[in-house]
């Protein structure tokens, strides 16, 4: 797809996050994400993806870090300083790295605490999960299964199901294939792709698979000690050599 004739969902402009008023984890981070778009944000270990994700969904204050400069806008309007679970109810929901799933509850029930958000009547969240379930046949047949009794792809596909109950415009996601086989994290990312395809759902998603991201992204960001280092279509930075200049870990 054309990332330049589409209409801009997210804006993050020079943003600088501090952590305990002391540490520097993101400076002068500036990118957009299209209505529509899968974008890559690439980079090694510590290279700040989780950070600029946190601070894009206002989660960064959870872990006494705070936004010192800088502009996010979500569908042309200032996100800074706002209530996570009221950008969830704009449509901006993050899934975080980790597969953070209710162990003690069963698949169903995790999927229907992404509903609460909006509050959705009965009808609408039946509506809701059959098409949770449509997209996700592994955790229909999980449903009554509890979350904490299935695997890291289950896991994961849940997490990113409870996420979609939210009803956004506009998914987070930090390492998806974290951890998994490489025949599950195809898998996820073939659901994201479909899920762009269908709904129309846009991704930010933080990743080292380089396949993963030149198979399944648009557009990448390459974030270095904080910094973007390059930005581009993910092929051509590839073919430039921008993308293997960070540590991104071994091609799966």
């Amino acid at each position: 797809m054309s990332i330049t004739n589409c209409e801009t969902l997210l804006n993050v402009a020079d943003i600088e996050v501090v952590y305990e008023q002391s540490i520097l984890a993101v400076k002068q981070v500036s990118l957009s994400v299209p209505q529509g778009a899968i974008v890559a944000l690439l980079g090694a270990n510590g290279a700040g993806k989780s950070t600029t994700l946190k601070a894009i969904s206002q989660l960064i204050t959870t872990e006494n870090g705070q936004i010192q400069r800088g502009q996010i806008e979500y569908r042309g309007e200032s996100i800074l300083g706002h209530n996570p679970g009221d950008i969830v109810k704009k449509g901006l929901v993050q899934v975080l790295e980790g597969r953070h799933c209710f162990a003690h509850l069963t698949v169903d029930e995790n999927l229907r605490t992404g509903g609460f958000i909006h509050h959705l009547s009965r009808t609408r969240l039946s509506e809701a999960l059959e098409k949770i379930y449509y997209y996700f046949p592994r955790l229909a047949e999980k449903k009554h299964t509890l979350a904490g009794y299935t695997s890291g792809g289950e896991q994961q596909m849940l997490a990113i199901g409870r996420a979609l109950m939210t009803e956004p415009q506009l998914v987070l996601l930090d390492e998806p294939s974290m951890g998994l086989a490489p025949k599950i994290s195809y898998e996820i990312f073939e659901l994201i792709q479909l899920l762009r395809e269908q709904q129309g759902t846009s991704f930010l998603v933080a990743e080292q698979n380089i396949r993963l991201a030149l198979q399944y992204t648009d557009y990448a960001y390459v974030i270095d000690n904080g910094e973007v280092s390059a930005s581009g279509q993910t092929q051509q930075l590839y073919e430039q050599g921008e993308i293997q200049k960070a540590y991104l870990g071994k091609i799966a």
